[in-house]
């Protein structure tokens, strides 16, 4: 289902590599805005080779709350039926305290410079 004027700004979607990066565009990540990520993640994922990776790209976001966390945990199980690694990438001092609070920063690679990136996606 293509995303109407109201969703479309939440999430961008790119195919680099083969890889999906998915760049979160919004401040934060919650009731409104997780259902619809996770159907345009879920969606290009569907597309990827296995072996590749689900980026998901957090440099614009402030803010998750605990919606956004289960929605980060659900398409890193999406990403492993899929045979995809999940990455994290680009978040702030308190995104990253908050995975390592509720210990989801172990079900990601977490990237934290572009150098990283562009490595990972062979840029």
């Amino acid at each position: 289902m293509p995303p109407t004027d109201q969703t479309k700004d939440y999430v961008e979607i790119s195919h680099r590599g083969g890889h999906v990066v998915a760049k979160v565009v919004v401040p934060s990540v919650g009731q409104n805005e997780a259902p619809v990520i996770r159907e345009q993640v879920v969606a290009a994922m569907a597309s990827a080779p296995r072996g590749r990776a689900l980026v998901l790209d957090f440099s614009q976001v402030s803010l998750i709350t605990s919606i956004g966390l289960g929605t980060c945990v659900d398409l890193r199980n999406c990403a492993d039926k899929a045979g995809l690694r999940s990455v994290a990438y680009g978040m702030n001092r308190h995104l990253v305290d908050v995975f390592r609070m509720m210990r989801i920063e172990r079900l990601f690679t977490i990237l934290k410079t572009p150098q990283e990136l562009d490595q990972l996606l062979g840029s």
